[in-house]
């Protein structure tokens, strides 16, 4: 038997977020796995953030938001695999590893130590981006 995704209407900022096509995946489809992952990264599962301000990046800033969203193609460059959306932060740690490797991180207990720390801060303070990055980059201590 086969089990149905629950889906979401989405919030206006999400339809605005989806309202293009990004990274060769067309607006409808975003909106239809936004409204799949109900708004949360595919992830981590924490509630993403749609604020246009949060996904521009600022001059002499530090970018964009780590939960800001983002397609994630399952594997790099490959849309035959797939796509999600992801926050930021977590894509672009996803983005520098082969797809094989990220698969094995996925199910150590380190992986989920860390994505049970991110979903803590999410839930305790998602605009407090430094905390945030700090779980990323643990030795960076205020470099910029």
């Amino acid at each position: 038997m086969a089990s149905e995704t629950l889906r979401s209407e989405l919030s206006a900022p999400a339809k605005a977020w989806a309202s293009k096509s990004r990274q060769k995946v067309s607006a409808g489809h975003l909106r239809e796995r936004l409204s799949e992952q109900r708004e949360r990264c595919a992830l981590s599962e924490v509630p993403l953030r749609f604020d246009k301000a949060l996904g521009t990046p600022k001059r002499g800033g530090h970018g964009v938001h780590p939960l800001y969203p983002a397609v994630d193609h399952r594997e790099c460059r490959n849309l035959e695999r797939g796509y999600d959306i992801v926050c930021y932060a977590l894509n672009d740690v996803k983005g520098h590893m082969p797809f094989d490797c990220f698969e094995a991180l996925k199910q150590t207990k380190e992986w989920k130590e860390f994505m049970q720390r991110w979903r803590e801060q999410a839930a305790k303070d998602p605009d407090n981006v430094e905390a945030l990055r700090a779980l990323i980059f643990p030795n960076d201590r205020g470099k910029k």
